[in-house]
């Protein structure tokens, strides 16, 4: 877990995650790798093997990939050298270093200290998004009027100019994923409660609920509410995203709290957070029952 950066890229974590396959098919140890890429002129040290398996080099040398896939045997045209090759050649950039739309950059003080920004890096790359949102709608979601009336009930410190910013950065943000050629799909879970709540007058609720029922026929997004009858289950603990690559074999989970948002990139957290949302997605109102309670409610 880490609530301050982001993998350095997901290429670099699945290239590190592959080279560590290989040295384990072959029984050898980081420090023997390193004593026979020595014997071969090429200097590392075992640290850096470490962070290069984990996913957290900052920058992955071209000569040292091939070094390890000529140690661990592997053909010139194999799958898997192909596959380590392509993967380096996607993104070698770290992630922090990546160049911001305008609107990051304009509002980087507000979302540096919320240590938001990594996760908008991120959101751009996922060609799956799943989202459970217990307490309101999730903010890729959100109509103009719903995004200003919460941040500034919930961020009451903030001025009016702050206020509007971060709801700029918000819509920015629903044309760049939602009207994007990356995101395949958009799978939303949202409590009958959210629905039922009032932001702000009723004329915003009423927009926020028409605007829902439009996105649902854009073929991208799928909602699905979770009645109250329900009762108490897992997904009440706080808000969640579960993040899908093309380029990368496992999720990451993120989760929001009240200043900042942390990610998970561990099996067994990624498992767990799957698990929940899966099960609740199952017990969920089907689409079209989802839809005909949006418009009972307008």
């Amino acid at each position: 877990m880490s609530d301050a950066e982001v993998p350095w890229s997901l290429p670099h974590r699945e290239v590190g995650s592959r080279l560590e396959e290989l040295r384990e098919r072959h029984g050898l140890t980081q420090s023997a790798v390193v004593d026979l890429l020595g014997a071969r002129g090429i200097r590392t040290n075992v640290s850096s093997l470490s962070k290069l398996e984990n996913g957290k080099l900052k920058r992955i040398p071209s000569g040292l990939i091939e070094a390890l896939l000529d140690l661990y045997e592997t053909e010139p045209e194999s799958e898997t050298r192909r596959y380590v090759l392509g993967l380096l050649s996607v993104d070698t950039t770290p992630a922090g270093r990546r160049r911001r739309p305008p609107l990051w950059r304009r509002h980087a003080a507000l979302l540096g200290p919320m240590k938001f920004e990594p996760y908008l890096q991120l959101e751009r790359k996922a060609a799956k998004l799943r989202n459970h949102q217990p307490r309101l709608v999730p903010g890729l979601l959100q109509t103009c009027g719903y995004a200003q009336r919460t941040i500034e009930t919930m961020r009451p410190e903030l001025s009016a100019a702050d206020v509007r910013g971060l709801v700029d950065v918000r819509m920015d943000r629903q044309r760049q994923v939602l009207g994007g050629d990356v995101l395949h799909e958009f799978q939303a879970l949202l409590d009958e409660e959210v629905l039922r709540r009032q932001v702000g007058d009723e004329a915003v609720r009423r927009d926020q609920l028409r605007h829902l029922l439009v996105l649902t026929e854009q073929g991208k997004v799928t909602i699905r509410v979770l009645p109250d009858s329900l009762g108490i289950h897992p997904g009440m603990a706080g808000p969640f995203v579960l993040m899908g690559f093309d380029d990368a074999d496992q999720d990451v989970v993120w989760c929001e709290l009240a200043k900042r948002s942390v990610y998970f990139d561990q099996t067994e957290d990624v498992d767990y957070y799957d698990g929940v949302f899966t099960d609740l997605w199952e017990r969920a109102l089907c689409p079209a029952e989802t839809r005909a309670l949006i418009k009972k409610m307008i």
